[in-house]
């Protein structure tokens, strides 16, 4: 099984442990902002998962290569084998009590990439997907 395979079973596998896989179909099929994301992903990758707002003007998608995320008219984008499971939440406003209901950016590797997600339960489960990465060593 080639890596792209590989990191595809293991996210939907994710995915499906969250109950995402049956909203990322719907989400992917029926978004409007296929014509802003289109021209980040490579010919060979694949959309697993997408977040977006109802206005498109916030978006996050999981591709079998990288996760990109679009708010605050800036984009984000990172490699899922350069993560290497550094993540935290963005906590600037929130409570300690409140962050479990409140928090909606992830931020992602050495650089700390803002990754926007549309709630706090899309977060932590985005969070627990990436926090799998790398799975291998590249060869």
């Amino acid at each position: 099984m080639n890596k792209k395979n590989w990191y595809k079973d293991r996210i939907l596998w994710k995915l499906n442990q969250f109950g995402l896989v049956s909203i990322r179909k719907v989400e992917c099929e029926n978004s409007s902002s296929s014509k802003y994301y289109e021209k980040y992903i490579d010919s060979d990758d694949e959309i697993l998962l997408l977040f977006s707002d109802r206005t498109d003007k916030q978006w996050t998608i999981l591709t079998t290569k990288k996760i990109i995320s679009y708010h605050d008219d800036d984009i984000y984008e990172i490699n899922l084998d350069d993560i290497k499971k550094l993540l935290d939440i963005e906590k600037v406003g929130i409570s300690t009590n409140e962050l479990k209901y409140h928090c909606n950016i992830l931020l992602v590797g050495n650089k700390k990439l803002p990754i926007w997600t549309p709630d706090s339960k899309s977060l932590f489960a985005l969070m627990n997907i990436l926090r799998m990465f790398p799975l291998k060593k590249n060869n």
